[in-house]
């Protein structure tokens, strides 16, 4: 049993705690994953929190079939498309608008690596659905079949995908005169 099935269940078993940690050990993963849908910061910090508050106000609904953070980031994933199709006629702010200080504890979080800014910038040129695959893949440590839960996709689909993608990802990043290997 993962270490997130037995925080859930120590939540279940009526640990606040436990449902805290889980909360840390996602939260800046699901927020950074539901702004490649929504390209507004704020709004999605709104809904993980809203997905958090569902998963703990209704954890009936929770199937031991699906990984935790499976089960967090199908559920962020529908709430952001959901926010999109109510508000699809709302102006949002771009991301590029969203004050630097907003964002930057995020940024700090997931990019670490020395070419942070020239990779968030290669990956902006990606297709979104490149993008999500290695966002999920390679930042969130999803496994191919996680992958292609959340994505609503086979797993054979999924691996072609991210094929794709780092291919993708590697003209950008060449262009712009960074070695990569695939």
């Amino acid at each position: 049993m993962d270490s997130d099935k037995i925080l859930y269940q120590d939540f279940l078993d009526g640990d606040t705690s436990a449902f805290e940690e889980l909360v840390l050990r996602y939260r800046h993963n699901l927020v950074y994953f539901m702004m490649q849908f929504l390209k507004d910061y704020q709004n999605s910090e709104d809904i993980a929190q809203e997905v958090f508050a569902y998963i703990y106000l209704n954890p009936q609904n929770y199937s031991s079939n699906y990984q935790f953070k499976t089960y967090l980031f199908m559920l962020g994933k529908r709430r952001a498309i959901d926010f999109l199709r109510k508000n699809s006629r709302k102006k949002l702010i771009p991301l590029e608008d969203i004050e630097a200080e907003d964002i930057q504890s995020l940024e700090e979080i997931i990019y670490k690596k020395e070419d942070a800014g020239r990779l968030k910038q290669a990956m902006n040129g990606l297709k979104p659905e490149y993008r999500q695959v290695l966002v999920l893949i390679y930042l969130n440590e999803f496994s191919m079949a996680e992958t292609a839960e959340v994505m609503k996709r086979s797993v054979a689909a999924t691996k072609v995908l991210s094929h794709r993608a780092k291919k993708s990802l590697k003209m950008i990043l060449e262009k712009g005169g960074i070695g990569y290997e695939i």
